[in-house]
């Protein structure tokens, strides 16, 4: 699964070099300008039957290419699902194309409700955790307000809140993902 979602990506940016070049594509990541960011992925070959990230932020650019923005997510498997919620610091590095490489640093709160037909413990949050997050990627756009981005994540966890393929807890996490992201003044 996890090919068939670069590959397609990568189809869409690759059909899409034409139009941006042809339209003289700058990237509005100026002073002042606010960002939406709408993210996933899906996996469903793990030994926990399947892995759906969703991701949402709101951001804000303070200085030109350097974003402020609150997050949040949620990851879910078979046997657990956890929730994030924090602030990110993203700078895009420019580079005068519609390709823009970009990387992030955060501090997030993460709780992870183990599944209760499993560990019985109903309508509360198992275990949670302070996330210290890394991340890079880069974004397409194809308008001047309008972008896709293929990211990774690394999350390293205070305490053993993700499950991994044998069912057990681990105190980090890594994710890949492809978004869209909105910037409007």
């Amino acid at each position: 699964m996890k090919k068939i979602i670069l590959a397609s990506a990568l189809g869409l940016t690759l059909a899409a070099t034409g139009i941006a070049s042809a339209n003289d594509v700058v990237p509005n990541l100026n002073k002042g300008t606010k960002s939406l960011d709408i993210n996933g992925s899906y996996d469903n070959n793990t030994a926990l039957d399947y892995q759906l990230n969703l991701g949402a932020g709101f951001g804000y650019f303070f200085v030109d290419n350097l974003e402020v923005a609150a997050v949040l997510g949620w990851q879910s498997n078979s046997l657990s699902d956890t929730f994030e919620l924090g602030g990110v610091v993203e700078y895009n590095i420019p580079t005068g194309t519609a390709w823009v490489p970009f990387v992030q640093a955060g501090v997030l709160w993460a709780g992870t409700e183990l599944d209760d037909d499993k560990f019985n413990n109903a309508g509360e949050i198992d275990s949670d955790a302070w996330l210290g997050r890394l991340g890079g990627g880069i974004k397409y756009f194809f308008r001047n307000d309008i972008s896709l981005a293929l990211s990774v994540k690394y999350d390293l966890a205070s305490e053993y809140i993700y499950s991994d393929d044998e069912g057990n807890l681990d105190d980090y996490n890594l994710t890949v993902g492809l978004g869209l992201r909105f910037y409007f003044d």
